[in-house]
């Protein structure tokens, strides 16, 4: 039995038209499909019956990535919170008498840098934080220039290692 024989079969049941057209039309496919031209109708034609089969599917995946996207985003504005916060507290310390090591502070104008950085990444509202900043950099630089910072010994006490 020859492939023209086998397909025959499969569409008896359809008028001679029909099964005619379907044979010539998946013949015409094919080579089309095998062909250099950048034209894929089998692609297309089990992408679109892909398509029906899945679009239930498909509605979830669409719904769960929207909600992901939404978590996402409230993830990284809980992030730019905490960094806000971490900056605004450690202004508030140093107005309020603490002293900060020169350590504390180049590690909150690591986290300055960090924090302008992640608001221009992920368009982020800044808000006010920017005087914030501007507070803690200055105050590291008349440090350095007066060469003023405490000294760890100040919170750390060398005979027994406990905070002071």
């Amino acid at each position: 039995m020859n492939l023209y024989e086998l397909i025959t079969k499969l569409f008896s049941g359809l008028s001679n038209f029909s099964s005619s057209f379907l044979f010539y039309g998946a013949i015409l496919c094919t080579i089309v499909q095998v062909s250099p031209i950048k034209v894929d109708p089998w692609d297309f034609i089990l992408g679109w019956i892909g398509d029906r089969f899945n679009s239930g599917m498909n509605k979830r995946i669409k719904n769960m990535e929207k909600r992901l996207n939404e978590h996402i985003k409230d993830s990284k504005q809980d992030e730019a919170n905490k960094k806000r916060q971490y900056l605004v507290n450690f202004v508030n310390e140093g107005v309020n008498g603490k002293h900060h090591t020169k350590e504390s502070f180049e590690d909150a104008i690591r986290a300055c840098d960090e924090y302008e950085k992640f608001v221009r990444d992920n368009d982020i509202d800044n808000g006010v934080i920017d005087s914030t900043i501007h507070a803690i950099k200055a105050k590291y630089e008349e440090h350095l220039i007066k060469a003023d910072f405490p000294d760890e010994t100040t919170y750390v006490s060398k005979s027994n290692n406990t905070t002071v």
